[in-house]
């Protein structure tokens, strides 16, 4: 790496104390994540892990970032074994594949000993363009609890998502533990003063940001938390009583005179199907004077064919996750089905190219993809675009919305198979940089909560709290005013970190220490 101006500067010595630094990561990060949200930590969390893999060679660096990242995940996502028939091997699994990214990150800085590279400006380079592999990795995708979702409390930094999205803010997280890493390990302070300059730069240009007030035309929304439990879904008489439930609930909100209410996901079932029960919720939108969107489960069979002669030879039973806009005049709008399915809980991946074992996939789960967006009017000309559970992770897929004209983006979620752990709250930590991003309200109907009205500042101006607590929420959202450059050119930043990495590596030769 480059050489640089030195003061005192200090790097462990055993391969014990190593080990110690770079277990020390996954605990900073894991508080500055919910339930704890010390999001300050996450600045110079990654700073301990770089001060174990100082002077090492390749292996050993990849190996510590493998434990590191393994452990931050056991840390940040220790809620994953509530899920049904996830088992300890599904866990190591998961580790050690989520793993596989901090430890080419310290891999490949290790490797970059022997160059004149910046480290500073290739620490969080890399850290960027693997977030985005990582993001958009198939069926491996897993964007969770990234590092700017651990800011999803610091208000003035978020700002600096419509311009770069969240690949910005994570860059100066990463940016701040190298500069402390390399100020500690090589002794010296000039990255540190420019990275400290930069940071405190950009919270104070989001600061500003966060002061302007909101125009734009102003509706009320109420959100239905039901908290229908697993139990209830799985008989008829548990789902006419959460019918009956979401029904008082509604009764309730009627007075505040609402433009839209909103259900969560999967909160009725087979509407497609079940004419009695959609007439039910259609006269309950007449009588409360407003449209009511509801996610759905949907059960059907489709014919089962034979691919040589085309012939059908059975059926199956399928399922969409959908979401219904029903607004009591009679008019039916198309419903919305699930685009990004969460693989191996609503599909099975590469199903028919792959055998998979049965300890591994015990399941055989079959949620059919949607393949268009939808659109629903609000009142005063806004309009509304539906997400369903985890697709709020995904940035392209929330601006693609946003950029279709839709002034409100509407989140229907379930998370109860988490219990009251932290979960919900890291989820919900993923749409408050959606918010940001595309300076829209995003409101999130969810199960058993936490349900919220976040604004295009981030601020959560509505909430139900805690888990598991039936309620409604009433708040207001307002049009979108602006589009930002985010909206309109989408995750270029990540693509221009990409693009740094791959030249660079391709000119390394030049870079070579003494040449």
């Amino acid at each position: 790496m480059e050489s640089g101006q030195h003061i005192l500067s200090w790097t462990p010595r055993s391969l014990g104390l190593r080990t110690v630094l770079c277990l020390l990561t996954p605990f900073l990060l894991t508080l500055s994540f919910p339930d704890f949200n010390q999001f300050w930590l996450a600045w110079i969390a990654l700073t301990p892990l770089l001060l174990a893999c100082w002077g090492q060679g390749v292996l050993i660096a990849f190996g510590l970032g493998l434990l590191s990242g393994f452990m931050t995940m056991a840390g940040i996502c220790h809620w994953i074994f509530q899920v049904n028939a996830f088992r300890w091997y599904h866990g190591l699994i998961l580790g050690l594949y989520l793993g596989l990214y901090p430890a080419v990150w310290c891999g490949m800085l290790s490797f970059l000993r022997g160059y004149r590279v910046p480290f500073i400006l290739a620490a969080p380079t890399i850290w960027v363009a693997l977030d985005y592999l990582k993001a958009h990795a198939f069926f491996l995708a897993f964007p969770w609890a990234t590092l700017a979702h651990s800011q999803h409390a610091n208000l003035p930094v978020l700002q600096w998502s419509t311009l770069t999205g969240e690949a910005g803010i994570t860059f100066l997280i990463v940016l701040a533990s190298a500069a402390l890493a390399e100020m500690i390990a090589a002794g010296k302070w000039t990255g540190m003063v420019s990275a400290a300059a930069i940071i405190l730069l950009v919270h104070g240009w989001g600061a500003l940001q966060i002061t302007h007030s909101i125009q734009g035309k102003r509706v009320k929304v109420a959100v239905i938390q039901p908290c229908i439990s697993r139990e209830e879904r799985g008989v008829a008489q548990g789902r006419t009583e959460s019918f009956l439930r979401l029904k008082q609930l509604t009764y309730e909100v009627a007075d505040s005179q609402p433009a839209l209410v909103v259900w969560p996901e999967t909160a009725v079932r087979n509407l497609g199907k079940d004419v009695d029960r959609y007439e039910q919720i259609e006269t309950l939108a007449r009588f409360i004077g407003a449209p009511i969107l509801t996610g759905a489960s949907e059960f059907g069979k489709f014919p089962v064919r034979k691919s040589l002669e085309n012939r059908v030879t059975g059926v199956e039973q399928k399922q969409f996750n959908s979401a219904y806009f029903i607004t009591g005049e009679g008019k039916q709008a198309g419903p919305y089905h699930k685009w990004i399915r969460v693989p191996f809980a609503e599909y099975v991946p590469l199903d028919g190219i792959l055998d998979w074992p049965d300890w591994l996939v015990p399941e055989r789960p079959d949620v059919m993809p949607g393949n268009e967006y939808q659109q629903y009017p609000l009142g005063e000309g806004l309009r509304i675009g539906p997400l369903i559970c985890w697709e709020n992770l995904f940035a392209g897929h929330v601006r693609i919305l946003v950029n279709q004209g839709n002034d409100v983006i509407v989140q229907l979620t379930n998370d109860n198979w988490f219990g009251s752990t932290a979960a919900p709250w890291q989820h919900n930590a993923a749409s408050v940089l959606r918010a940001v991003e595309n300076r829209v309200f995003l409101v999130i109907a969810s199960n058993t909560g936490p349900s919220q009205i976040i604004d295009p500042f981030g601020y959560v101006t509505a909430e139900i709290s805690p888990l598991f607590k039936e309620g409604v929420i009433i708040g207001e959202v307002k049009a979108k005013s602006s589009e930002t450059f985010f909206t309109r050119r989408g995750e270029l930043f990540a693509l221009l970190c990409i693009s740094m990495m791959v030249t660079g590596g391709c000119s390394l030769p030049l870079w070579r220490t003494g040449v």
